[in-house]
């Protein structure tokens, strides 16, 4: 009778320890099992049959129990390698991700490497030089260009005086030659 008592408390311990619906089913089944069941004294006789069906049902359902255990370990295991395999393939794309944006950001400008904002300003740069070298060529092209002017005004003035000296100077040389003239005529004359 002990014994009995021993097997029906770990039944029951076993029993409460299962989840709620296969509790509610052992459960049902054990109480079935005592209320068809005769009492002699003060102790109830279940027949061993019974009990051995009964205690059959408990096995199948720690079985059951104990292989969704393992089933969710290993889903568990399973979404735990995955979880590892995802975060080395995040590593790995976010690695190629920073090295595609900072050859984005790159540009190559006669080979050397700028950044999007070094070329930038670079390039204002240039432009700034050039403008201000075409501002100076402007100015030094206009300021040549009005030497050149007054230059050639001076020089046809210049040519203007020349050859009106140029020809005053041939009609003294003309009237001279001709007043030499006149008087080697005159000597000529004279003399013969």
């Amino acid at each position: 009778m002990k014994n009995l008592k021993l097997t029906i408390f770990t039944i029951l311990s076993i029993t409460y320890s299962l989840s709620a619906s296969a509790q509610e089913t052992l459960q049902q089944k054990f109480d079935n099992m005592l209320e068809n069941t005769e009492t002699y004294e003060r102790y109830k006789v279940i027949p061993r049959t019974d009990l051995n069906a009964f205690w059959s049902e408990v096995t199948d359902t720690l079985n059951q129990k104990q292989q969704k255990i393992q089933q969710l370990q290993s889903e568990t295991q399973d979404a735990k390698a995955n979880a590892q395999q995802s975060r080395a393939e995040l590593v790995s794309v976010q690695a190629k991700l920073d090295e595609s944006l900072e050859l984005n950001d790159t540009i190559y400008f006669f080979g050397i490497p700028f950044s999007k904002i070094g070329y930038h300003i670079l390039v204002w740069a240039i432009i700034a030089i050039l403008a201000v070298l075409g501002i100076m060529a402007y100015f030094m092209f206009i300021r040549s260009n009005s030497v050149t002017t007054k230059t050639r005004r001076e020089f046809e003035t210049l040519q203007a005086e020349y050859e009106e000296h140029k020809s005053k100077s041939r009609e003294t040389q003309v009237k001279l030659k001709r007043e030499l003239q006149t008087a080697v005529n005159q000597l000529s004359e004279r003399r013969s």
